[in-house]
């Protein structure tokens, strides 16, 4: 690899943006001449002529411009990379566009059981997790007990389209519903595929054959995530903690009852930084992910500060208790005794986050991430 383009597109809080930007200088750091294609100022020719260029890669975070086909079938000449950092759920007709030559990573594990059960034949598919994007180098005064970023995620959004189903497909999604919140280990698809084929129905997942049915799946998915960090945090906001917010929607959740619970106004992901540098304690809630882990881990890590996170088996293999806490979402009581703990013990919460500084320098940030891309993509022309 030796020249490849990268596709900068637009999101939430221009997380991507920023990661994009991490990951140019990280492949520039090994050698790799970039060429950044920004999609939110690029008029259409612009698009065509960097897509076309002769390189040896076309990198995206999500799989930008895949939902035109006619650009994956006659524009693009180099293997495309596919860097897949939501739950493929919501990307399924970029992901069906991709060619036998384009490469696809995932940041669960579980994903390559998630893409067969969505009829995707994907060969060359990797695992690649999030990433922090800068280390923080010099300590900073901790002003802020726990910190929650992030939107909120209101569950009437979901209930109204699983409420209007017929009573028997209701049923079924209560029945998957009702088992994943009771017992966090199991998961939603799973859940909803086993709750048919107990009924003697062989069920297809498959986004052009189904698309109401892969709805109902993400919508089942999306509230039971949204219970589940509602839980948390009311649980911590129960035992009287002080909770700062940054995110959209709070205002309309039930926290704002809380005195000890400060909603404040979003903020971009590069403030986002900063917050997470004064935070004592940040929450990571992953409650859509079966075995890989999330940004926010290794951004708090990087901020040396405490992380609080529902474990994966993914996260277990990378990190000890001595630099993450874990917790599970079916024993809240002791997640909140364990955070009350830690906040009252500033020595140990020291050792905590310098654990953690030192297990993913070198290790979990975009620069490491640029070197993985390099060492898949010289894997794939390898084999």
């Amino acid at each position: 690899m030796k020249k490849v383009v990268l596709i900068k597109g637009q999101s939430n809080y221009n997380v991507l943006r920023y990661w994009m930007d991490a990951l140019a200088r990280g492949l520039e750091k090994k050698g790799i001449e970039t060429i950044v294609l920004d999609g939110k100022y690029s008029i259409n020719d612009q698009v065509i002529a960097l897509l076309s260029l002769d390189v040896d890669a076309v990198i995206s975070f999500n799989g930008l411009f895949l939902e035109n086909k006619e650009i994956i079938e006659k524009v693009i000449r180099a293997p495309y990379i596919y860097l897949l950092i939501d739950h493929p759920i919501d990307h399924l007709g970029r992901l069906e566009n991709l060619r036998p030559q384009d490469i696809l990573t995932v940041m669960d594990r579980n994903d390559i059981n998630n893409l067969e059960h969505f009829g995707l034949n994907i060969s060359k598919t990797y695992m690649l997790p999030h990433a922090a994007i800068e280390l923080s180098v010099e300590q900073v005064e901790k002003t802020i007990d726990i910190l929650v970023c992030g939107s909120y995620s209101d569950m009437t959004t979901y209930t109204k389209y699983i409420e209007s189903q017929s009573s028997a497909i209701f049923a079924i999604c209560k029945e998957v519903i009702d088992n994943c919140l009771e017992d966090s280990s199991k998961y939603y698809i799973d859940e909803f595929l086993q709750a048919f084929a107990k009924r003697g129905v062989s069920i297809e997942l498959r986004l052009n054959d189904n698309p109401d049915i892969i709805k109902l799946v993400r919508d089942i998915g999306r509230y039971i995530y949204s219970v589940n960090r509602l839980s948390v945090v009311t649980a911590l906001a129960d035992a009287g903690l002080s909770i700062s917010i940054y995110g959209k929607g709070w205002e309309d959740s039930p926290l704002m009852k809380y005195p000890n619970v400060i909603i404040n106004k979003s903020v971009n992901y590069w403030e986002t930084q900063e917050l997470m540098r004064q935070a004592k304690v940040i929450m990571s809630f992953q409650a859509l992910l079966r075995d890989g882990t999330h940004e926010r881990v290794f951004a708090g890590m990087a901020a040396r500060s405490v992380v609080v996170t529902n474990e994966t088996p993914y996260l277990r293999e990378l990190f000890t208790e001595k630099e993450l806490m874990f917790y599970n979402f079916n024993d809240l009581g002791a997640m909140v005794e364990a955070v009350q703990a830690i906040l009252k013990d500033d020595e140990q919460r020291e050792k905590i986050s310098e654990a953690a500084w030192q297990a993913i320098k070198g290790k979990h940030t975009f620069e490491e991430r640029a070197q993985t891309i390099i060492d898949i993509f010289n894997d794939v022309e390898v084999h």
